[in-house]
């Protein structure tokens, strides 16, 4: 059985402001001809051979694409003269094209690689600002397998072997993580969020080779063992094949779950509780969308009767209709033409409707506050009974194996950029 589980990750994940970001790019821009000449110097003192000459040169080709702003073209360039020589300056500079040309899980990987391996170089800070850019864009999985040695493979490509020592980056959107040894596999689909860091277990099921078997042939010209004086008797061959775990029984099964209500009274309740709580929401969301459409309706009202007295004279074109700077609050509301009688009328009529759109509007809010509360518990007993379920050990069934049901129930918290919440993981 395989988990996902979600965590934010451990450093700061704010994005780059756009002057950080300025200095990064002037400041990594500005490394280039500086590697250019230690790359340069170092392939003088090193042996004068044709593979360090083209590495030279494929590393200039970079540099010059680079301050062109063709960056998939120096990335190439970039890529060919470390593969040729794999030095820490063209590492910097390739996972830097990469960045530049979007390509932000290959130059997360090697921001990470080249901070790993060259903690005192001049160039860190630049690499480190570098590197929080790029792993704002992917998602970050570690993989963990129940065996080690196992291949870790991810969407068809081989990354290493298990446990792998260092995360893994991925761009947004479905992956397969995939683990195999000695014949035996287990693989996991994610779906990768940018800014968001994952753990994914992959389980191995467990087994073993067969013995291999004498050969029939080998033994027929050996000479027969003398006959014993007695023999024991032949044990049963079993129906199943070898190394093949034993049929599971109906004992063994973990029960189902409207089984395991029937044998919980209290499971029962909680589930009419959850019930209950759902319908009385929905109920009660019903009548607050009712006093909110009443309260629209007496709104539209009002505006459209302010505008019918400003449009006749009656009223100022700045009346406000309602609250403490409304028509029955403020005289100066009336327009100068307005008789003193239209003016009480008004007040009246106005402060009339206000209150009819402020009652209904306050209905449907405490009636939406109790639809919330209710959904509120009917969730939580709904999801505290599946729980229980997924966690219960004292049922009969599990009794009769001598030990709780293969059933677990895991919540985990998730917390990224912009939203967060808990993610529930079952297994049985």
């Amino acid at each position: 059985m395989t988990h996902v589980a979600s965590a934010p990750s451990t450093s700061s994940r704010r994005p780059l402001r756009s002057a950080r970001r300025r200095s990064l790019v002037s400041g990594l821009v500005l490394s280039l001809s500086v590697f250019a000449t230690t790359f340069a110097a170092d392939s003088a003192l090193a042996q004068s051979d044709g593979e360090t000459e083209i590495a030279r040169q494929r590393f200039l080709e970079g540099v010059r694409h680079y301050d062109q702003h063709d960056y998939d073209k120096a990335r190439l360039a970039f890529l060919q003269a470390y593969l040729l020589k794999p030095h820490p300056a063209v590492l910097l500079n390739l996972a830097q094209s990469q960045l530049r040309a979007g390509r932000f899980a290959e130059a997360a990987e090697n921001f990470a690689k080249y901070i790993r391996e060259n903690p005192t170089a001049e160039a860190m800070s630049h690499a480190k600002a570098a590197f929080e850019e790029a792993r704002d864009k992917v998602g970050e999985v570690s993989v963990e397998v129940n065996a080690t040695g196992a291949i870790i493979n991810v969407d068809g490509t081989d990354v290493g072997k298990s446990p792998l020592p260092y995360a893994l980056y991925m761009m947004p959107g479905r992956h397969t993580v995939r683990a195999t040894k000695g014949g035996l596999s287990a693989d996991e689909s994610l779906d990768a969020i940018a800014g968001q860091r994952m753990y994914v277990t992959l389980a191995l099921p467990e087994g073993s080779r067969m013995a291999p078997v004498a050969s029939g042939g080998a033994a027929a010209g050996a000479a027969a063992p003398a006959p014993a004086a007695s023999l024991d008797p032949i044990p049963e061959l079993s129906p199943s094949p070898v190394g093949a775990p034993p049929a599971e029984t109906d004992s063994q099964r973990s029960p189902g779950f409207f089984s395991w209500l029937g044998d919980t009274p209290l499971a029962v309740a909680t589930l009419s509780v959850a019930g209950l709580a759902l319908g009385t929401s929905a109920v009660l969301a019903g009548f607050a969308n009712n006093r909110y459409a009443s309260a629209n309706n007496a709104r539209d009202q009002i505006m459209k009767a302010l505008e019918d007295y400003v449009n006749g004279g009656v009223l100022v074109g700045t009346a406000v209709p309602c609250g403490p700077d409304g028509i029955a609050n403020r005289p100066d509301s009336f327009d100068s033409r307005a008789t003193q009688m239209s003016m009480d009328y008004l007040t009246g009529a106005f402060g009339a409707a206000c209150a009819r759109f402020n009652e209904r509007s306050d209905s449907g809010d405490r009636l939406k506050t109790l639809s919330l509360v209710s959904l509120g518990v009917g969730a939580f007993a709904a999801v505290g009974t599946v729980v229980w379920y997924f966690s219960d050990t004292s049922s009969s069934t599990d009794k009769a194996n001598g030990g709780p049901a293969p059933r677990q129930a895991r919540l985990t918290p998730v917390l990224a950029p912009g939203h967060g919440g808990l993610q529930f993981d079952l297994t049985f």
